[in-house]
């Protein structure tokens, strides 16, 4: 572990410096990151799922009200443990994570007022690594481990930088999700209806792969085009992330064709279960979010340069929409 720590201590700063020259992003404050264990980091998880989900725990509470003790114990019981289950499962496949809910851009927005550091992380820790899983996915593969060290954090990294480094950035974020969690109906007809309707449009083929997920099929038509903002802006985020780690990597990183190339060919391998867990718990539309985003900074990149690409995060409405991700043109001829 010491040694994962050492690499580290040169693959953040280093990291900083890289991104602050490939992103155009006005370079933030030094981060403060850590190490830590899968416990650590479902508790820092669920600390920040706490705060992003109090509208929707609201809504819970007051209906959890009128039903029986018994049931409302129950109740508890149960989403207690899918909760651990799911952070169970997901802390097995995270390798590093900046937490947007623990930073300084969170309290601008009103989402950390009562968010606590997790009693092993130092006050003010906002990107974690998962030493265990780093570790071991270095072993399997017989990456070099500083080289390794240096891809994930250029990722995380990156992700700093967008949050800190772009002032309107996390308002909109939050606006979205906020607006999103408070516009959920709990009533068991709107429900049952919005079910119904799912599994119509499950059985339309002409959905878009990322609609089939259970999150757009129980949506309402308003949720959906909440859901699309939400997309989209998670698409260039996590896609631009990729977009910098690889476009640096393939530069800077001697063993990053390995790499690369080892890690697309374990997403293929995924099993039937992985997939469909995946699928249940979002991860799925997470990797489309990659794969989306990214071919969409590769294409402006191409057509404009590192000058076009920049301008995502020039102000809230050069942001592309989840249409023009798919056709990068259109965005190009709309900030151009």
């Amino acid at each position: 572990m010491q040694a994962l720590i050492s690499d580290l201590q040169i693959a953040v700063p280093r990291s900083e410096d890289l991104v602050a020259e490939a992103s155009g992003i006005p370079r933030p404050a030094p981060v403060r990151w850590a190490v830590v264990d899968r416990g650590t980091w479902a508790e820092a998880n669920i600390t920040g799922m706490s705060s992003l989900l109090e509208p929707l725990a609201d809504k819970v509470g007051r209906r959890l009200q009128t039903m029986p003790v018994q049931a409302r114990l129950a109740q508890r019981v149960l989403v207690s443990a899918e909760i651990g289950a799911l952070l169970g499962y997901v802390s097995r496949r995270v390798l590093g994570q900046y937490d947007v809910l623990m930073s300084e851009e969170a309290h601008g927005t009103g989402m950390r007022h009562h968010r606590r550091a997790p009693r092993r992380l130092a006050p003010g820790t906002v990107l974690y690594f998962l030493g265990t899983n780093m570790i071991e996915t270095s072993r399997r593969y017989s990456f070099v481990p500083e080289d390794f060290s240096l891809w994930v954090a250029l990722h995380e990294v990156t992700h700093r930088f967008q949050f800190a480094g772009v002032p309107w950035l996390p308002e909109r974020f939050f606006g979205l999700i906020r607006g999103y969690f408070g516009s959920l109906d709990l009533d068991p007809g709107s429900l049952s209806e919005r079910f119904r309707g799912g599994v119509r449009r499950f059985s339309d083929r002409s959905l878009p792969p990322e609609e089939r997920n259970p999150v757009y099929l129980l949506a309402s038509p308003e949720q959906r085009v909440m859901l699309d903002d939400i997309q989209a802006l998670m698409a260039v985020v996590e896609g631009h992330g990729n977009y910098i780690m690889d476009t640096v990597g393939s530069r800077v990183i001697p063993t990053f064709p390995a790499m690369r190339n080892l890690f697309e060919r374990r997403r293929e391998r995924t099993n039937p279960l992985q997939r469909i867990v995946g699928h249940l718990i979002g991860l799925e539309m997470k990797l489309k979010q990659y794969e989306l985003g990214q071919r969409f900074c590769v294409e402006v990149a191409r057509q404009g340069g590192d000058a076009a690409l920049a301008r995502l995060w020039s102000a809230p409405e050069s942001f592309p929409r989840l249409d023009e991700l798919r056709e990068p043109e259109r965005w190009l001829r709309r900030v151009a």
